[in-house]
């Protein structure tokens, strides 16, 4: 493959290029005192930083909530934020008219819920803290894509460490050709490489278990990038009735445990979400009971998606299977 080598210093220039047009923004992470963290940027880049050790949000959650349509942006961020925008693109939630996604090798993320004081992030030190280190979250452990290969461009990381800027699409090859310096063949030896993951259990009974804890407080919901409905059907009485509603339900069936619904909720938004889902472990890592919502959601949607040969976020022009109709296309499915 084909890609310009880039330091950091050089990538801020080209970005800070970028932002003379007043209309222009950068999205990305900041060097904070204690690691990094989501930023957008206006005017200037100063303390950009590539990696970001912590995870607390998908950074697609805020493009869907937060940006509308107009300023041009340059998205710089995790493989699985890429995917996440990738998939919002494809269900209109997201206008990719207006933004160039770059996606960076990923050395994987603690989570913000324990995180163990500061944390490097440059990403030969990433590399060694997490090769030494246990405090790596379980959606990372197993993330089936860490690579920056989606999106328009990606950042890539060789052996040496080096910096290198690879284009996928015209809008990504604009970017890279900012760069200054010629183009070279990227060496086949990069740091990041996808590890072998196993299945994920998912036992019905242990569900059960798990899901005991749940409070329902709908956190995984609001902080999944692709579970997407404006008008949620958990926002009205027909899945979980309130009010008169709920105690008309418990006159006509008994007694009932508190809160009510748990289990229907997280089977429908599993169902709602599984052909989308990008094993992020944003859903885990909002609940505040810890439930391992990464082993249920991410387990279901992989096996879902290799059905139908598909993996979520992997390209913008892969239809999404639920919203196309092949004839026999399971024919030869097998799980």
């Amino acid at each position: 493959m084909q890609g310009k080598q880039v330091s950091e210093a050089a990538l801020e220039a080209v970005l800070n290029r970028f932002l003379d047009d007043e209309h222009h923004l950068v999205f990305g992470f900041e060097k904070t005192p204690g690691g990094a963290g989501h930023r957008i940027f206006k005017g200037i880049v100063e303390g950009l930083s590539l990696f970001n050790p912590s995870f607390d949000v998908n950074g697609a959650l805020y493009l869907r909530r937060l940006f509308a349509k107009g300023p041009k942006m340059v998205l710089l961020l995790r493989p699985c934020e890429i995917r996440a925008y990738n998939e919002l693109t494809k269900l209109t939630q997201v206008e990719r008219e207006s933004i160039i996604a770059v996606s960076v090798d990923c050395f994987g993320a603690v989570s913000s819920k324990n995180k163990p004081g500061d944390l490097p992030v440059d990403g030969r030190e990433l590399k060694d803290y997490f090769e030494s280190s246990k405090d790596m979250r379980q959606a990372c452990k197993t993330c089936s894509e860490r690579r920056g290969v989606v999106g328009d461009a990606g950042i890539r990381i060789d052996e040496a460490g080096n910096l290198w800027a690879c284009s996928y699409t015209p809008r990504g090859e604009a970017l890279v050709e900012m760069i200054e310096g010629p183009t070279a063949e990227i060496p086949k030896k990069l740091l990041i490489e996808n590890p072998a993951t196993e299945r994920f259990q998912t036992d019905m009974e242990q569900f059960s278990k798990d899901f005991e804890a749940c409070i329902m407080c709908k956190n995984c919901r609001d902080m999944c990038p692709v579970c997407y409905c404006i008008d949620c059907v958990f926002n009205g009485d027909e899945y979980l009735p309130k009010g008169d509603a709920l105690l008309n339900k418990v006159f006509r069936t008994g007694s009932m445990g508190m809160p009510p619904g748990k289990e229907v909720f997280h089977l429908i938004r599993m169902f709602h979400v599984s052909q989308v889902c990008v094993g992020c472990g944003s859903c885990e890592e909002a609940c505040p009971q810890s439930i391992p919502l990464t082993r249920y959601f991410k387990g279901v949607s992989e096996r879902l998606q290799a059905l139908f040969s598909y993996q979520s976020g992997r390209s913008f022009d892969e239809e999404i299977p639920y919203l196309t109709f092949k004839e026999d296309e399971l024919h030869d499915a097998e799980d």
